[in-house]
This record gives structure tokens, C-alpha cells and sequence, in this order.
């Protein structure tokens, strides 16, 4: 029998602790109120009429706008950029980024207030180096994802029947 150093076994708990501890896991919840859109716009809708927004991105059936501001926000809360992506011309997604702890809680507080409380199973944990939260309603799906150590965090608002139409689009030769 080889007998191996203390440091040799406190590595190895050391290291599944990590594993276990690097993310959070993926808490969803039902949405309480389901926007059936974002800030009034219904999916489906066409954009590109809607004052404030830049096509940035256009791949065959794909269009992404983005909203010119020079400070955009959610709710008075300040992120990096907003951007709409349509498929086949119909409001599909919204993808918020933004950075830190502070713009995160300040997220998440709002998102709680308007959709539900998070609710975390036992064992989970509230703070990680890769966050990940959903809300589910019957059209709408909202998952935030934060990466602790960047400070940089996404919200996708994302229309349940229209985004999967998202890789319907994607070439098979695309990956």
C-alpha cells in the first residue's frame, strides 16, 4: 500500500469542492406576470420602424438591432447595451449586458419584484463564480447569467415559440 501526503488529499477535496462551488445551478421559476414581449413590444412585432434603434448585425433571416443611447437602461438601472434580435422580421430576443455587483443586485431585485421571488433549492447557493437565474412564463423566458470574476453579466428576454426558430437558421456547417 502506497501511502500518499496529506497535500495529495486536500488537493483532490479541494478540488471537487471547487467543481461544486464554481457554479451555481440553474435556478428557474415561474413567471408570475409573462410580458409576452419587452417594454410593451409584443413578440412577433416588426422593430424596424421603432425610434432609437441601429441595425448592427443582419445574417440571412436574422436582424439585430441595437438601441442607441448614450446611457441605456432598465428601469433606471444602468446596463452596456440592449440589443433586439428579430427572425424573419419578428421580435425574437432581447439581450441586455451589463457589469457589476452592484448593476447585478439591482437586476435581479427589479426581475424579482416584476416576475418572482428566486427560489433556491436546498443545497444551492445564492453567490458563485457563474450565476445562472430563469423565470419561465407561458411566451416569455428570462435567464440572467452573471460571471463573478469579470463582474459581467447578460439578460436574455426571449420569446419562447420564436428564439428556438434561432437555430432553424444556423447552417449545419455553421459549428
Amino acid at each position: 500500500m502506497t501511502l500518499r501526503p496529506l497535500g495529495f488529499y486536500f488537493y483532490q477535496v479541494l478540488l471537487v469542492a471547487m467543481a461544486l462551488g464554481v457554479a451555481s445551478p440553474a435556478l428557474a421559476r415561474t413567471m408570475e406576470n409573462d410580458p409576452a414581449g419587452f417594454y410593451g413590444i409584443k413578440w412577433g412585432s416588426d422593430v424596424t420602424d421603432l425610434p432609437g434603434l441601429v441595425k448592427v448585425d443582419t445574417d440571412r433571416n436574422v436582424e439585430t438591432y441595437m438601441v442607441q443611447s448614450p446611457s441605456p437602461a432598465i428601469e433606471g438601472i444602468p446596463v452596456d447595451s440592449i440589443k433586439l434580435t428579430t427572425i424573419n422580421g419578428k421580435l425574437a430576443q432581447v439581450a441586455i449586458r451589463y457589469h457589476g455587483d452592484s448593476t447585478h443586485q439591482s437586476l435581479l431585485k427589479y426581475l424579482e419584484s416584476k416576475y418572482g421571488d428566486i427560489e433556491l433549492p436546498p443545497g444551492s447557493m445564492m453567490r458563485g463564480l457563474s450565476q445562472h437565474y430563469s423565470w419561465r412564463g407561458t411566451e416569455t423566458v428570462i435567464s440572467v447569467t452573471y460571471r463573478e470574476f469579470r463582474q459581467q453579466g447578460y439578460v436574455f428576454v426571449e420569446s419562447r415559440i420564436l428564439a428556438p426558430r434561432f437555430l432553424d437558421s444556423i447552417s449545419e456547417h455553421s459549428f
